[in-house]
């Protein structure tokens, strides 16, 4: 991005928000949730004298409180108070006439007279909402917001800048997502897949291996299994997922991409579970309080079969995958908690060798063969009017295909605080360190011999460390600034081949700026700003499978050049009646350093194709390793939504873009040609539409329907590619999700369901740039040999099944 571009932005956000916030008028101020029937909370059996609790309550816009969480107060009082405000009921907080969501709090104060009691006030009498004292002699609580004025926080409005969230409730009732958060991320607008029903995908034109992965703040190296795309997180686990399409808050770094964050839910404090049983999977989830709610402990795991469904079409191909989590946590105060999470997935995907040997054909090859796993130990304490975090996570991870296989043993430490200075004043930060231990194991089986770059061997060993922090501040009512700023230093060593020779060492600093701006025009329309710069480690590529699905982060090609993204969006919200929210944004990014491992250069790996007679077909390589290429992605998102979980609901994205790179290519002659490219999956226009209605007697129908311009490639005389290069197209692409569901009462809370869902049931081909499709012969004149683009599918997949929650 030219500098007097981001210039000129800067100064363009910064003049508009110093005028906005001088013309603004104060809002009025939205009217606070009001408790609705009993609030009564039992004086704590064997418990003594008086004592007082302050909660902090979410009330949803439904009047249900989701989360109570204990401020100030002991035990067994505080237990006592923040289950049963649980159970309360309010009339929500309204904004105008629209109903929202809320953090509230309230003080309960516990009395009990050692007189006798009185036999007006029997125990359990039910306390007043305002300041006061429990009638005299009664075991009773009574409740206040506070003694000072109520203070109403709303919690849709809480939402960093540029971030779009997707509920575990919406999730449920999304076609093709198959009741999964993190697949549901291809809905949304500057999401391209590299290819339909594969859950790797391009986000505002920064490649799959550029993407940041992380569940509660622990980075992963991928989300998705092989198969059906399920998650590697149980569903049941996860409350919401973020997405950041660009710029993220300063707490994320080591990404030049997109930021995919899923947030788990708050430890239950009741007994409750939920399992599946599918045609390709079955899954399950426990989750119980223990020692009176002062713990809990949660189990939670998926194991894949879908080998008896692909047999059924071809016996050459393999597939397996299974995750599992587990988490356990302890109430050491009111404030203080302790918890370890540990979580993990395997997939497995291996074919059989297409040389038609019968004697190799007997051998499975292994393609894709992936494990990782993570223990989070994590300290938790609530301030007043903050939070803080301390976490050591370990960490094994294992990725490859034959005949090249990677492995990393990591540790991290990681520090969060978020603080309230004023009403107007909040300050985030933290610190980060991170080890990395690489392995690479080679080995005889696969086609060929076993070839590594001798910029990746020996593998290396890598040191991180990092501090964040931003402020967000709310220059008037209208007006919500955060700047923020992260600043790291990598560093990478490794053994040289000579044992005299000490080892070689690549340190690189970078320094992170990050500014989001909100302006609310009216109380209906918001404009929104984003712009920041980040940096991430090259990416190797390990395996047979397309690259982007193997991509190791932080192992170094050898060069010592980071990936660099400064990326800037513009953007409007508009609130529309009935729930309605359109978004429309403008998008631009710069990449410098890129290590595009999906892109197809037309030369080897290792810059050496060897001699090349005619008619020889000579498929697209990777792009050389010492050669990282520029790029640069702009374009226009719309997404206007209806939440999913409404009778009708309705999704409707829109993307238009382009993304261009450098790219190499052979020439006739059998050099190289550089040339300036759009991106080898850049697709003009993407369109997802969504409709759900909830037909009555629990039955609920959904359809999707997603359209894509197809990918640019170049004309070839026989194998050589022709300029002007990637100035063609292929041809469009769309696909039809269904989803049905039958859903019955199961218990006082719970429900059991029959679900027929199915993700491109109009059994559509694609036709792709991921791969050539070469067929011919040879002569000393003509080069005959021609090649043409892949198409692969119809890549489809039905699931019928039962899920129950209970």
């Amino acid at each position: 991005m030219p500098i007097s571009f981001v210039r000129a932005s800067i100064l363009l956000a910064l003049i508009l928000t110093w005028s906005t916030s001088m013309l603004a008028q104060t809002l009025p101020a939205p009217s606070p949730p009001v408790p609705q029937g009993s609030t009564d909370v039992p004086y704590p059996p064997g418990a003594v004298g008086d004592a007082a609790v302050v909660l902090e309550l979410v009330v949803e816009t439904d009047g249900s409180v989701s989360s109570a969480v204990v401020v100030e107060g002991n035990e067994p009082f505080a237990e006592r108070a923040r289950s049963a405000a649980l159970t309360w009921r309010f009339v929500p907080a309204q904004r105008g006439d629209t109903p929202v969501a809320a953090r509230v709090r309230a003080r309960i104060a516990f009395h009990r007279d050692e007189q006798e009691p009185s036999s007006a006030s029997p125990p359990g009498a039910k306390p007043s909402l305002a300041p006061g004292a429990a009638p005299s002699g009664s075991p009773t609580a009574t409740t206040a917001a506070s003694e000072a004025p109520l203070e109403v926080t709303i919690v849709g409005t809480r939402r960093d800048i540029g971030q779009t969230t997707l509920s575990a409730g919406d999730v449920r009732e999304m076609p093709g997502a198959f009741g999964d958060a993190f697949r549901a991320i291809e809905a949304f607008p500057g999401v391209t897949p590299l290819v339909s029903g594969m859950p790797y995908f391009y986000v505002r034109g920064a490649p799959p291996n550029n993407s940041g992965y992380y569940v509660d703040g622990v980075r992963i190296p991928l989300l998705f299994h092989l198969g059906i795309g399920q998650s590697v997180v149980h569903p049941g686990m996860i409350d919401h997922v973020d997405f950041f399409p660009s710029t993220a808050p300063a707490r994320y770094g080591g990404s030049a991409g997109g930021i995919i964050a899923g947030q788990t839910r708050e430890p239950a404090t009741a007994r409750h579970g939920e399992a599946n049983l599918r045609l390709v999977d079955t899954g399950a989830l426990l989750e119980s309080p223990f020692a009176d709610g002062q713990g809990t402990a949660l189990i939670a795991g998926r194991y894949g079969y879908p080998g008896p469904i692909l047999n059924a079409v071809s016996s050459d191909i393999h597939l397996g995958y299974w995750d599992y989590q587990a988490r356990a946590t302890w109430q050491l105060t009111g404030r203080d908690t302790i918890g370890l999470f540990a979580f993990g997935s395997h997939d497995y995907l291996a074919t059989r060798s297409p040389s038609g040997d019968p004697e190799a054909a007997k051998e499975l090859i292994e393609q894709f063969v992936s494990d990782f796993h993570r223990l989070d130990l994590r300290y938790d304490h609530r301030m007043v009017d903050g939070r803080m975090r301390l976490a050591l996570t370990g960490g094994y991870d294992s990725q490859g295909g034959a005949p090249t296989y990677v492995t990393n043993t990591s540790a991290a430490l990681r520090l969060e605080i978020e603080q309230k200075l004023s009403a107007a004043v909040r300050v985030r930060g933290g610190a980060t360190g991170r080890f990395d231990k690489y392995r690479m194991r080679l080995t005889a089986v696969g086609p060929g011999e076993p070839v590594v770059p001798t910029s990746a061997n020996p593998p290396p060993t890598n040191l991180g460390a990092g501090a964040h922090a931003d402020v967000v501040w709310r220059a008037s009512p209208r007006v919500e600034i955060v700047s923020g700023v992260r600043a790291e230093v990598f560093t990478s060593s490794r053994a040289n081949e000579a044992p005299s020779t000490a080892r070689t060492r690549t340190t690189a600093p970078a320094l992170d700026p990050r500014l989001f701006v909100r302006v609310d025009i009216t109380p209906r329309v918001a404009w929104l700003s984003t712009f920041g710069v980040s940096h991430q480690y090259p990416s190797l590529r390990v395996g047979n499978i397309p690259a982007p699905l193997l991509s190791v982060p932080g192992f170094p090609f050898g060069h010592e050049q980071l990936q660099t993204a400064a990326q800037a969006s513009q953007g409007f919200e508009v609130a529309l009646p009935t729930e309605i929210v359109l978004t429309l944004t403008g998008f631009y990014s710069r990449w410098t350093g890129l290590t595009d491992l999906s892109a197809s250069c037309f030369q080897d790996e290792l810059g050496d194709m060897g001699p090349r007679t005619p008619g020889q077909p000579v498929p697209p390589y990777l792009c050389p390793s010492n050669h990282p290429v520029q790029g640069h992605a702009y374009g226009v998102e719309v997404l206007l939504r209806r939440p999913l979980s409404k009778r009708l609901s309705g999704w409707l994205s829109y993307t238009l873009s382009r993304a261009t790179r450098q790219a190499y290519f052979i020439t006739r002659s059998g050099g190289d040609a550089l040339a300036t490219v759009p991106s080898e999956f850049d697709r003009t226009h993407v369109l997802n539409a969504i409709l759900g209605y909830d037909l009555g007697r629990r039955w609920r129908m959904g359809g999707r329907f997603l359209f894509y311009t197809g990918t640019p490639y170049s004309l070839l005389d026989g194998t050589v590619p022709l300029p002007p290069y990637h100035a063609y197209r292929n041809p469009a692409f769309f696909r039809v999700d269904f989803r049905l569901e039958k859903r019955w009462p199961l218990g006082d809370t719970g429900s059991i369901a029959f679900v027929v869902e199915g993700q491109n049931v109009t059994l559509s081909k694609e036709v792709s740039s991921l791969g050539l499709d070469c067929k011919g012969t040879a002569s000393p004149e003509v080069q005959a040999t021609q090649c043409k683009q892949s198409t692969f599918g119809p890549l489809t997949i039905p699931s019928v099944g039962v899920e129950a929650f209970f």
